[in-house]
């Protein structure tokens, strides 16, 4: 009897063991089911385009937590699906390059669900790949020491095959928090995406003829044109500024409005001509570019500017307005916007009809005093195809920017 009753204890705790690692393998099972999802995505034409191919279109999605990235190709119905992703949300990008044209899109915050298959639709635009005057690069990031941001530029390249005068033109440093913890977005309060708001714009002097940019050249507008290496302890990590074209300087012209400057700021190399004030809401703005992340605008000469421009800006429970100068989107001539890290899509400050994505410097935010800086890709294909320097640009900065280590003016000057 007491054999039998030890035999049927051990019977059950050997039936136990088998249900607990039964359960234990179910379990894991279902977990790696669980967390994963399919995205389905389909590539539209931008209104408008007809007669372009959209198979063989290179589709990459990029989970915006851990930026791991899977590419594939679209198949003849411009579809293309990605199996087993991590549940999550992602950025789409599509992009393809021709002897003729190059082909854009993005889709932001792009959601894939538990075990359910996503259908993303992506529009894609076509942009002819002999353009015009192009934003080159944006250097905000700032290297620290002595400098900080002092050493900031933004450089203008000439992607057409002609020269082209830059007198007139305008630059303006787009208005709006970055993406950080904690932010507002731009547009959750001035809702209306037909134009761009700036609360810091300058202007190229000239009268047509005094700022010519030759094909596959560019110029250099510096916050200062100054040699940042001469005493410096690492002169290597450091600029020299004093070659750039033009460079700003408002103290003067706040002066002469009863308004105040900061000459530990800005400093006037007198070699080096300045740049034409056009409006500054902050005498403290002093940096013209936002510090380290700056989504910048280039715009037509042709465009006028007047106080029935300004608009109020006051974010959700704050009690501090600023007076934006708006930009329409149809006077400008070029676009990048720059973010503060890879997942802040919803923080873009500059509408989609001109930039369809965002780029950002460093995935994780984290950007001061890094040197690291955002700089426009070389169109390979059409570059092979005329025989000069051509950048890519699909108005889409996910697509044609790019981050570097150290800043590279005139880099790609022929």
């Amino acid at each position: 009897m007491k054999n039998t009753i030890l035999r049927r204890v051990g019977i059950t705790k050997l039936i136990a063991v088998v249900l607990l690692v039964t359960g234990v393998m179910g379990c894991s099972e279902d977990d790696s089911i669980a967390n994963l999802g399919d995205l389905q995505v389909q590539l539209e034409l931008a209104t408008g385009l007809s007669d372009i191919s959209l198979e063989g279109v290179e589709v990459s999605v990029t989970n915006t937590v851990d930026n791991a990235t899977i590419e594939s190709i679209t198949d003849v119905n411009g579809s293309v699906l990605f199996t087993n992703l991590s549940v999550g949300t992602y950025t789409v990008v599509a992009t393809n390059t021709t002897d003729d044209y190059t082909l854009s899109g993005t889709a932001n915050n792009v959601s894939v669900s538990i075990q359910e298959t996503t259908v993303a639709t992506v529009e894609v635009n076509a942009v002819n790949s002999d353009g015009g005057l192009v934003i080159k690069e944006v250097y905000s990031s700032g290297s620290g020491y002595i400098t900080l941001f002092k050493d900031s530029f933004i450089e203008i390249f000439n992607n057409s095959a002609e020269t082209l005068y830059a007198d007139g033109m305008y630059i303006a440093n787009i208005y709006g928090d970055t993406g950080m913890s904690g932010d507002t977005a731009l547009y959750s309060v001035l809702t209306d995406s037909d134009y761009v708001y700036t609360d810091v714009m300058s202007q190229i002097p000239g009268d047509g003829t005094d700022y010519p940019i030759a094909s596959g050249q560019s110029i250099v507008i510096a916050l200062n044109a100054v040699n940042y290496k001469e005493g410096s302890t690492a002169p290597d990590t450091q600029l020299n500024n004093t070659d750039a074209t033009l460079e700003h300087y408002s103290i003067d012209w706040l002066e002469a409005q009863g308004r105040a400057g900061n000459s530990f700021f800005e400093l006037d190399n007198p070699a080096v001509p300045n740049m034409t004030n056009i409006y500054m809401f902050d005498e403290t703005n002093f940096f013209r570019l936002a510090t380290a992340s700056s989504s910048v605008v280039l715009i037509s000469n042709e465009a006028t500017f007047s106080d029935s421009d300004i608009v109020d800006y006051t974010e959700s429970g704050s009690t501090t307005t600023y007076k934006l100068m708006k930009i329409s989107v149809d006077q400008v001539i070029d676009a990048v916007d720059i973010l503060d890290n890879s997942g802040a899509a919803d923080f873009k400050r500059i509408p989609s009809a001109l930039d369809g994505g965002f780029t950002y410097v460093n995935a994780d935010g984290a950007i001061s005093y890094t040197g690291l800086s955002s700089r426009r890709k070389i169109d390979d294909v059409a570059s092979d195809r005329f025989g000069r320097t051509i950048l890519i640009d699909t108005n889409n900065s996910t697509v044609d920017f790019e981050a570097i280590d150290f800043p590279d003016k005139y880099g790609y000057n022929n």
